[in-house]
């Protein structure tokens, strides 16, 4: 767009599903962090389908071969250090079946930035209720998830 600043980075986002719930995770060490979904920054000169894939399965430690379906790509706005940051996200969806655990913990081995790996505890939940708990803009999403 004619004006708009680049963005400060290129983001991918994952809406994973099993019948009517949404796979979701909190970290465990953060309390603070707020409900989040799968996903995470896309490489340089890396296709967003390809980032959505292994971003799901570094941070899930799930198999992403199912299809990925895209639903929207949005700018995401937030204030850092005083800084307006903008971050180009790619919302992904993708239905996944098979027997998967109810709950479990996964560590994202290299996070944004370097640093020490993250713990993440990973649970379903109604989308519905899902979408009213996610942070961060996240919650625009599960909306277009066709039921």
């Amino acid at each position: 767009m004619i004006g708009q600043p680049a963005p400060d980075a290129f983001k991918v986002l994952i809406y994973a599903t099993r019948n009517d719930q949404l796979l979701v995770f909190d970290e465990p060490d953060f309390p603070e962090v707020a409900l989040q979904v799968p996903g995470g920054t896309v490489e340089s000169g890396e296709d967003v389908l390809v980032a959505a894939r292994r971003e799901f399965a570094e941070e899930t430690g799930l198999d992403g071969r199912s299809p990925f379906t895209l639903l929207t790509t949005d700018d995401y706005r937030f204030v850092r250090n005083d800084r307006e940051i903008r971050h180009r996200r790619s919302c992904f969806h993708v239905e996944l079946a098979g027997k998967l655990p109810e709950t479990w913990i996964h560590s994202e081995m290299t996070p944004f930035g370097g640093g020490p790996p993250i713990r993440f505890r990973f649970f379903w939940m109604p989308i519905d209720a899902a979408a009213r708990k996610l942070g961060y803009g996240m919650e625009q999403c599960p909306s277009l998830i066709s039921r």
